[in-house]
Formats: structure tokens, C-alpha cells, sequence
């Protein structure tokens, strides 16, 4: 039983893997032509600002408030998510103070001080 179950797969996996590797080299030089389509479109266009670019900028321009919001709301989040999810308490018998104090220690810890001592003292070295 076992013979006749593997001389079948044989065939069947070499199959595969033969179109498989067809398929790669097709989709590797269907790449390699529009990435070379996308280039001479880049050197012939004028630079023109899309909306993408503009809002990585925006957080390229304000690292430290952008830092300081994605910390803020990540504790609050995950503070929240610890009270419903695993004290299985229900949104309105949520601890809002509890909540504040991690929001306070998300903003001031995480988002502020961390911050600096990346940037200003380890980013230095």
C-alpha cells in the first residue's frame, strides 16, 4: 500500500515543483520589467508630492509628538484590553482611574522619556 501511495506522489510532487519554479522565474521577470517600466517613469516625471508622502513626512517632521501619541494610546489600549479581556469586566465596569494612571505613564515614561534617552544619549554613541 505504501509503494503504490509513494510511486504516485513521486510524479505528482515533481510536477509541482517543476511549475512552481516555472511560475517563480515568470513572476521574478515580470518584476524585474515593471520595476524597470517604474524607473523610467520616475526619471521622466517631475516630482510631485502624493498623499502618502506627505503624511510619512508629517511623522518624519514631528518624531517626538508622533512618539508620544502612539505610546499614549498604546497603554490605554492595552490597559484596557487587560480589564475587559482578562478581569472579564464589561466597558462600564471599567477602572478609568487605573486606565489614567497607565495613560499618564504611557505619556511620560514611553513616550517622553524613552524617547530622549534613545535619541539624545543612546542615538549619540
Amino acid at each position: 500500500m505504501f509503494s503504490i501511495a509513494s510511486t504516485v506522489t513521486l510524479p505528482l510532487t515533481r510536477r509541482i515543483y517543476h511549475l512552481s519554479m516555472r511560475s517563480l522565474k515568470t513572476s521574478v521577470n515580470t518584476t524585474k520589467s515593471i520595476n524597470a517600466k517604474v524607473t523610467v517613469e520616475k526619471i521622466g516625471a517631475s516630482a510631485t508630492k502624493t498623499e502618502a508622502s506627505s503624511s510619512s513626512s508629517w511623522v518624519k517632521d514631528n518624531p517626538f509628538i508622533f512618539q508620544l501619541g502612539v505610546a499614549t494610546g498604546k497603554t490605554s489600549v492595552a490597559d484596557l484590553v487587560a480589564q475587559i479581556v482578562g478581569e472579564k469586566k464589561s466597558l462600564n465596569e471599567v477602572d478609568l482611574r487605573r486606565n489614567l494612571v497607565f495613560v499618564v505613564f504611557g505619556f511620560a515614561y514611553l513616550g517622553g522619556f524613552q524617547y530622549w534617552l534613545m535619541i539624545t544619549k543612546v542615538g549619540k554613541q
